[in-house]
């Protein structure tokens, strides 16, 4: 009689709290509608040179939790519009590489940087930006593609982004896999921290595409235990002067040096597009950061990398114009420049972007100013 009344409890407990649990889930998305991301696996494929790359010509719609983008690639596997056919009139040719910034999945491609530079300059941008590149990723990027059979491009353009590119070994290269990938497990393969979120990792990523109200929660709650924006990944190296010394300066001038050496044998012009943190953007003068982690005042120092680091890249050999992004971000704050679940460069803030590179960009294309 206990052990039924024990289970009856149990069940009981069940249906209630499932019941509770489709009451708010209709009640947010009647009353807060939320924007359901879903990962696109199947657009990146390993890669023996690179680690991984995207995968060639695929058509495929993606969310990162702003809104539904189209992304398409070519046979290289470069970004394109999806709608739209190969152009044959290039006036120049431009190399694009960079990470998840530079490849934009949050943006449409029309309104990306590259599809503003090509319809400014008649260019032609081959976009090779790949979620989680680093910097050595970079340069073997800009050696395969320049060194390619018939290839040719005036202008390199590096998207270096300030939150993860930094680097004291900027020549190593990841192993070959996956990425945004991890197999359904019912249990965790061990008690480390990277299996549990191995683990943890695709059924987050189905709660994210298939319930609002979990979107909403983990939302609110980040809101109210992150007030700096940094809670998933960390705070930036770049905003910590005891952090961001002379070894990972020195070492991602290197891997820059690289790259330039790489583009100047093959013909090509470097401009470096230096992106910021979303914290610096934010935050300028990181009062936000500091009151959700007051142990760290003074150690933060949001224009760090601007007043130290940028003049460094500037000195690079090769390295033909720098183009740091945080003062025309942080000018055009009152504009949505971010987005508000997936913290990359949105529309507006691509446009940003490109304001900013289009006179460097046309000059180095040796075109007239505008």
């Amino acid at each position: 009689m206990k052990l039924r009344r024990a289970a009856f409890a149990v069940v009981l407990a069940g249906a209630l709290g499932l019941a509770t649990l489709l009451l708010l889930e209709a009640g947010v998305r009647v009353f807060q509608p939320q924007v359901l991301p879903h990962d696109v696996p199947e657009l990146w494929v390993e890669d023996a040179a690179l680690g991984w790359r995207h995968r060639p010509n695929v058509d495929l719609w993606q969310n990162s939790g702003e809104r539904e983008v189209e992304v398409c690639t070519d046979a290289a596997g470069n970004r394109v519009a999806c709608r739209t056919p190969a152009r044959s009139d290039c006036r120049a040719r431009v190399l694009a590489v960079g990470d998840s910034y530079a490849e934009a999945l949050a943006v449409p491609f029309e309104q990306t940087v590259w599809a503003r530079l090509d319809a400014d300059t008649g260019a032609c941008t081959d976009d090779t930006g790949v979620s989680a590149y680093d910097l050595a990723q970079y340069v073997a990027t800009v050696r395969q593609r320049l060194a390619a059979p018939g290839a040719h491009y005036d202008l390199v353009i590096v998207s270096l982004y300030l939150g993860n590119d930094l680097t004291a070994e900027p020549d190593r290269m990841p192993e070959p896999q996956t990425v945004k990938y991890r197999p359904v497990r019912l249990f965790p393969a061990a008690l480390t921290e990277q299996a549990l979120w191995d683990w943890f990792y695709p059924w987050n990523s189905w709660l994210e595409s298939h319930s609002q109200l979990y979107v909403a929660a983990r939302f609110a709650i980040r809101r109210f235990r992150d007030p700096g924006h940094v809670g998933v990944y960390g705070v930036p190296d770049v905003v910590r002067p005891s952090r961001f010394g002379a070894e990972l300066r020195d070492g991602t001038a290197r891997g820059i040096a690289e790259l330039a050496e790489a583009a100047h044998e093959h013909g090509a012009r470097v401009l470096v597009s230096v992106v910021p943190h979303v914290v610096q953007v934010r935050d300028p003068d990181g009062a936000e950061l500091l009151r959700g982690l007051p142990k760290l005042r003074g150690d933060v120092d949001m224009d760090l990398a601007s007043r130290e680091f940028v003049p460094q890249l500037a000195r690079v050999p090769g390295v033909d114009r720098v183009v740091d992004l945080l003062p025309a971000l942080r000018a055009a704050r009152g504009e949505p420049v971010c987005g508000t679940r997936d913290t990359h460069l949105s529309p507006a803030g691509h446009a940003v972007w490109f304001e900013a590179i289009r006179a460097p960009a046309r000059e180095l294309l040796g075109l007239p100013a505008r």
